[in-house]
């Protein structure tokens, strides 16, 4: 409860910030600018006392902050339910799952944000991005470098976190010509891989796929530098301290980077790399992923995302072996209308050895989510995911036997083979 309170209060407070910033003429000023509300003059006609607050104070305001001192301010909240009917203990990780908890009432994110670009040679631009909930501690970064989020790590198991906080600096106009584009960033920052990212008004599905969870990590500390080739190609690269953390547990450094080719306004495709030492305390034994993402628009209701990933590190697995995982995930979200869409996702994930996953195999899912927008800002979404294993035990539903509660134990019930999650959630954003 206490953290839904804070959650709901600095959401509130952000939100009253710009606010008071804004008003009716500013929307006014923007109107011929903005695009289209799409859920205005449809059935819901009764909500539009909200949307009018929505623009005239709350998106008004946010342009007013941006003009005046060039910083984008944004919020976001997300309150979800899932049910594993294999039912695991209440509050819980859903297994094999990196971010959604089984029956659990605490809110799945709240985040606020603040970006703003560089200006001129001695002017560097920032970006931050606060989170609380329960996704705040499941993407943790290991702070203190001791190897890991450990018990006892206070900050690091608690329910907030400083996803991103970076400076940044891009060439001014006035610089080299051949050096236009070129932009520098250094600090915490999300990964460069992978087709998903942590906030889920982000992804097409509300779940995260087993490559999100395990083929990549979610945020680095380190610098980046970026160019644009062409109008069509661009490349970024530079060092980091890792997988997850903001100070290195072997004093060594890992190298990223990302090729982007535009090929068309349909087709966009990506390359991303990271190779270096994780293992605490050792340099010598190195990781690497590479990460393959498409992302194809056949018509202006259809996107199709791709995304395929190869890992490989040097004595993880167990008798000192070489671990090595794969897969390849598939996700087509198609537009029925301007306020209704439904995303379908596919996917398998190789884990030899059980370096990623823990216990090792072959792994399935698939997962239909549908999406309604209730107003420009606030969508509902519901979601059935299927997930399958090649091993008998990878689910507490595929072995007998039973599970602790508070009350004593409790038989498990079979389901279905695998296991099953159906989930709700309801998000306000304001990006």
């Amino acid at each position: 409860m206490r953290n839904r309170t804070l959650m709901i209060g600095c959401l509130a407070a952000a939100l009253a910030a710009t606010g008071l910033a804004g008003g009716t003429a500013a929307r006014a000023d923007d109107e011929a600018k903005a695009p289209p509300d799409p859920t205005r003059g449809q059935w819901d006609t009764f909500l539009d006392p909200l949307r009018d607050f929505e623009d005239n104070y709350v998106s008004a305001g946010q342009k007013a902050i941006e003009d005046a001192t060039k910083i984008h301010l944004f919020a976001g909240f997300t309150e979800a339910y899932t049910w594993d009917f294999n039912k695991p203990r209440s509050g819980s990780l859903i297994a094999l799952h990196s971010l959604e908890h089984h029956n659990d009432g605490v809110p799945a994110i709240g985040q606020l944000g603040a970006s703003r670009p560089s200006e001129g040679w001695f002017i560097p631009g920032f970006g931050l991005k606060l989170d609380a909930g329960k996704v705040a501690r499941d993407v943790k970064a290991d702070w203190n470098g001791n190897g890991g989020v450990k018990h006892g790590d206070t900050f690091e198991t608690n329910d907030f976190d400083v996803q991103e906080a970076y400076l940044t600096w891009t060439m001014p106009d006035d610089g080299p010509a051949s050096l236009k584009g070129l932009s520098l960033k250094g600090g915490k920052f999300v990964t460069l891989l992978g087709a998903e990212v942590i906030e889920p008004w982000s992804n097409y599905n509300y779940s995260r796929s087993f490559l999100f969870s395990f083929a990549i990590p979610f945020t680095h500390t380190g610098a980046l530098v970026s160019y644009p080739i062409s109008d069509k190609l661009s490349v970024t690269g530079g060092a980091v301290e890792g997988w997850d953390k903001v100070q290195s547990n072997n004093q060594g450094w890992s190298g990223m980077g990302n090729v982007t080719y535009t090929a068309t306004d349909q087709v966009t495709l990506a390359a991303n790399g990271i190779w270096g030492p994780e293992q605490t305390n050792k340099t010598g034994n190195k990781r690497g992923v590479a990460d393959l993402v498409a992302t194809i628009k056949p018509t202006s209701a259809l996107t199709l995302l791709l995304n395929y990933d190869w890992g490989h590190e040097d004595a993880a697995a167990p008798g000192n072996e070489a671990a090595l995982w794969q897969g390849f995930a598939a996700v087509a979200n198609y537009a029925f209308t301007d306020r209704l869409s439904a995303a379908v996702r596919g996917e398998w994930f190789e884990d030899h050895g059980g370096a990623r996953t823990g216990i090792g195999g072959t792994f399935y899912e698939g997962t239909l989510t549908g999406k309604y927008l209730i107003t420009q800002h606030l969508y509902g979404q519901v979601e059935y995911r299927h997930d399958e294993s090649s091993r008998g035990d990878a689910f507490p539903k595929d072995s007998p036997g039973q599970v602790n509660s508070s009350t004593g134990p409790i038989p498990i019930t079979k389901f279905t083979d695998g296991q099953d999650i159906l989930g709700f959630a309801v998000t306000y954003v304001f990006n």
